[in-house]
């Protein structure tokens, strides 16, 4: 079963949600592993709002708080857009470098004789765990694109994470 992180992004003025975006967990895990990164890089720039602390409206309130939360929450309005879209171009450049176009992360550092010596079964619940790189590409295009034409103050991304 994947597990994801959702960014909903919505009007708050109007009160509706455009879109809902879902990135698998798996590819940031993926991410992680070939920026180098450190958690605490990958989820800590963003300036952000915790909405368990700050009510609404967020759209005009200036973010206190760096980054989102992995497993909670978080808000990300106008003022961490660009924020937002440095992060998204660099995990599109991450994507664009991965020849193949399913990511297995179990599967990934076995050599074959340690592939050849894995059951069916066991090949099949290795697989299970995987992302797609053309998906992932769009999700995060999609992602790119509302970030452009909605660049708007009543605009806010409603960030969940798993």
């Amino acid at each position: 079963m994947a597990v994801y992180h959702n960014f909903e992004f919505v009007n708050e003025r109007n009160d509706c949600m455009i879109a809902k975006i879902n990135i698998e967990d798996i590819f940031l895990d993926y991410v992680i592993e070939q920026q180098a990164y450190e958690v605490d890089r990958l989820y800590n720039l963003i300036p952000s709002i915790n909405p368990s602390y700050v009510k609404e409206p967020y759209r005009s309130k200036v973010p206190s708080d760096k980054g989102l939360n992995y497993c909670g929450i978080s808000v990300i309005n106008h003022y961490s857009f660009d924020y937002l879209k440095k992060i998204f171009l660099e995990w599109i450049d991450v994507l664009e470098e991965l020849d193949n176009e399913y990511y297995y992360p179990y599967l990934v550092n076995l050599n074959e004789d340690e592939l050849a010596e894995i059951s069916f079964e066991e090949m099949k619940e290795l697989k299970e765990a995987f992302f797609v790189k053309s998906e992932a590409l769009k999700k995060l295009n999609t992602c790119m694109h509302y970030l452009e034409i909605m660049n708007s103050a009543d605009i806010v991304i409603y960030y969940y994470g798993i």
